[in-house]
């Protein structure tokens, strides 16, 4: 997937960082930001603002019990396969 996005550098929250956080649980990166996960918790630490999807390829499946593609949150019976 490719996104655009506007970072503001005033949310942004690296003070988990500097705790002993920072070796346990799963950096990864959403749509809405840069976060960890933690026991099934998404905590991010580089929020995203204005967020434009310029291409995804859907292939990382559906939101649980939705018809939304996981990565960009478009409704995927409103996609047209090529």
């Amino acid at each position: 997937m490719k996104i655009r996005v506007i970072i503001d550098t005033n949310d942004c929250s690296f003070d988990s960082m500097n705790e002993s956080s920072y070796t346990d649980g799963v950096v990864g990166i959403t749509i809405d930001g840069v976060g960890r996960w933690f026991y099934g918790s998404f905590n991010e630490f580089v929020p995203f603002n204005n967020v434009e999807v310029l291409e995804c390829n859907h292939e990382c499946g559906k939101e649980k019990g939705t018809d939304k593609c996981y990565d960009c949150e478009q409704d995927l019976s409103e996609v047209i396969e090529v």
